[in-house]
């Protein structure tokens, strides 16, 4: 067999694999060069591989459900407790979740939809983000994708195997992130929507009660947490405006001309869907699922966010990015040009969304996590063995005490007393939301004979050394 034919034969996993390797490439490129932001430090000290498996289930419960800090422990366990280690492991989910969504494009159209739905995940400015975060946000893209997949292919094909993936790719979002209750929610609706208005197998409806049970039952020990976590009436997230569509829209590919093109294309899919209504008066069950799903998955927040807290934001919808994406990749296969012109426009829109990242969003070379290693660093080398390191970041500070292997550790306001204690010189820490001037415990240290010998301003990031004269 000549080497055309295999490239003729094997086509669609040779170009599934050379979009992997970019959007892999794309991901590892300077994958250390920001500081851990106070998030991503939270998920390191949660899953630290010195605590056991028991305290971060514990920690879990003041963050999200355990799946992705356990993983990050058992992971940790095996490679060093550093920030490159915590972002490599988003890098892998991430990439395995252009995989799930090549399947899933594949199981709703054909093969070259999967490969556009791959190759669209790979440019987006918001899976990118999450690859290079110590965060669960790859790991809901992931485990949405594949809870689709399987709903999918349980519709087209009733086979126990595809309940029983359904039933652990769900239960694993739902361990993975709160949102994830949104989703099985909106399937749910689905559910009812194709047993109303599509003929439906009895065995189809008795295997998705079934596999519907099953989640509940795995899920079982959170649920508990879940009803807690539902009755909290004060969030930090806001209200969101009455274009936030458009702001979401935009975000997860922040490059301008991408977002118009993918808009538009969009709008081809509906217009299809619509002209497909009127001539039969219904549309295809698979495309019912992509629909319904974004839809529902805005919509269920949207009404908790109005009745109870708000609870709308861009980075927990990255449940509605799989379906959102197959929809795209659905309308550039049926926009009326060639299959060249397709091509170039595809790949301009993955152009222009690389030069927008690298030198508009200056993602690579301008720093936008707070700067907590460099500050920590910075401190490490200007301090004397003497001493003392504050900060109401206390926690977060001495997880870079920790990593960039510094016996000296922070700690909280409260735990310290110039009554008790007047050492020769003070560090106050501040990260995150940074006043800008001395604040009134700082002030504290001037009314005590302290002198502000200087202060070291990094990105979102400020050391201030105080010493007696």
């Amino acid at each position: 067999m000549s080497l055309k034919s295999i490239f003729i034969k094997h086509s669609n996993t040779i170009l599934l694999w050379f979009i992997v390797l970019i959007a892999l490439s794309i991901r590892l490129y300077r994958l250390d060069y920001q500081s851990l932001w106070i998030d991503e430090i939270a998920s390191m000290n949660g899953a630290d591989p010195d605590a056991s498996w028991a305290a971060v289930v514990d920690y879990s419960v003041a963050d999200q459900p355990p799946a992705f800090f356990l993983l990050l422990h058992g992971w940790l366990k095996f490679f060093p407790f550093t920030d490159t280690s915590g972002r490599l492991l988003s890098v892998l989910i991430g990439t395995a979740g252009i995989f799930a969504i090549y399947k899933l494009g594949k199981e709703v159209r054909s093969s070259r939809t999967g490969l556009v739905a791959a190759t669209i995940t790979s440019f987006s400015y918001i899976h990118i983000l999450f690859s290079q975060d110590i965060r669960f946000y790859t790991l809901v893209f992931l485990s949405s994708a594949l809870s689709y997949l399987f709903f999918v292919k349980a519709v087209k094909e009733s086979k126990p195997l595809n309940f029983v993936m359904y039933a652990l790719s769900s239960a694993l979002l739902l361990y993975t992130h709160y949102f994830g209750l949104v989703v099985l929610a909106s399937q749910a609706i689905i559910f009812c929507l194709l047993i109303i208005f599509y003929p439906i197998e009895r065995r189809f409806i008795f295997s998705a009660i079934a596999s519907g049970i099953a989640v509940i039952l795995m899920i079982l020990p959170w649920i508990p947490i879940f009803f807690s976590d539902a009755q909290t009436k004060e969030f930090w997230i806001q209200a969101e405006p009455v274009y936030f569509l458009i702001k979401y829209f935009y975000v997860y590919f922040k490059d301008f001309f991408s977002s118009v093109i993918f808009a538009v294309l969009l709008l081809i899919y509906f217009a299809d869907l619509w002209k497909q209504f009127r001539s039969k008066h219904s549309i295809d069950r698979v495309d019912l699922i992509l629909v319904a799903s974004v839809t529902f998955s805005f919509l269920i927040p949207i009404i908790y966010s109005i009745v109870q807290t708000p609870m709308l934001h861009v980075r927990y919808t990255s449940i509605v990015l799989p379906p959102l994406i197959v929809m795209i990749a659905l309308g550039l296969d049926l926009a009326s040009a060639s299959l060249q012109r397709k091509r170039i426009l595809l790949i301009t829109t993955c152009f222009t969304s690389l030069l927008s990242l690298v030198f508009i969003e200056k993602y690579y070379t301008k720093m936008q996590k707070e700067d907590w290693r460099g500050m920590i660093h910075l401190v490490i080398n200007k301090s004397s063995p003497t001493d003392i390191f504050i900060s109401q970041h206390a926690w977060y500070c001495n997880y870079y005490f920790k990593t960039l292997h510094s016996t000296n550790r922070a700690i909280l306001p409260q735990q310290f007393s110039l009554k008790d204690q007047k050492p020769q010189g003070i560090w106050w820490l501040d990260g995150f939301n940074v006043v800008p001037g001395p604040d009134k415990r700082e002030m504290n240290f001037i009314q005590n004979g302290y002198v502000l010998r200087g202060t070291d301003s990094l990105y979102r990031a400020k050391a201030s050394y105080y010493h007696l004269p």
